[in-house]
C-alpha cells in the first residue's frame, strides 16, 4: 500500500484554511451578545420579552392591515390569515357547543355551526387561490382545515356523537 503525501498535504491545507476562517469570524455567543449590547448603547444586556409577547407582536404584523399595501398579493395574503383565524375561532366554538351539548344533549344545535365552517373554508380556499405558487405553507393550512371540517362533518352524520 502506497501513501500519497499530496493528498494528505491538501486535505491539511484544506483545514487550516478552514480553522482561519472559523477564527476570523464570529461565534453565535459574540454575535448574540453585541446585538443585545446595541440597542441600549451601554454594555448592560436587555431582558427577553415577557412570554406571549412575541406572539402578540407577530399576530400583529400577520393580522392587522398595514397604512399602504406595495405587493397586490399582500391584501389577498392579509385577508386570508384573517379569515383563517376566524375559521379557526369557529372551530373552538363548535368544539366548545360539542362538549357543552351534554346538559341538554341537543345536536340539532349544532349542526349550523358546522355548516358555517364548511362554507368559511370554501371562502378561504377562493380567496388563497392567487396565493398557492407564492405560499405553499398557507395551501397546506388551507388543505389541512379542509380535511378537518370534512371528517367533522363526517362524524357527526355517522352519528358519532350522539
Amino acid at each position: 500500500m502506497k501513501i500519497r503525501v499530496e493528498e494528505l498535504n491538501a486535505l491539511l491545507q484544506q483545514e487550516q484554511v478552514a480553522q482561519k476562517a472559523q477564527s476570523k469570524g464570529e461565534g453565535f455567543e459574540a454575535l448574540l451578545a453585541r446585538e443585545l449590547r446595541q440597542p441600549g448603547g451601554g454594555a448592560q444586556g436587555t431582558q427577553p420579552p415577557p412570554p406571549g409577547a412575541q406572539a402578540g407582536v407577530i399576530g400583529q404584523m400577520l393580522l392587522e392591515p398595514q397604512a399602504e399595501s406595495v405587493d397586490p398579493f399582500e391584501d389577498a395574503l392579509q385577508q386570508s390569515f384573517q379569515q383563517a383565524s376566524g375559521l379557526l375561532d369557529s372551530l373552538h366554538a363548535y368544539v366548545n357547543a360539542l362538549s357543552a351539548r351534554g346538559a341538554d344533549g341537543n345536536l340539532k344545535a349544532i349542526y349550523p355551526l358546522l355548516e358555517g365552517l364548511e362554507q368559511q373554508v370554501e371562502d378561504l380556499k377562493q380567496g388563497a387561490a392567487p396565493l398557492d405558487a407564492k405560499h405553499a405553507g398557507l395551501a397546506s393550512l388551507i388543505n389541512e382545515l379542509e380535511i378537518l371540517t370534512t371528517t367533522e362533518k363526517f362524524r357527526f352524520n355517522r352519528g358519532d356523537y350522539t
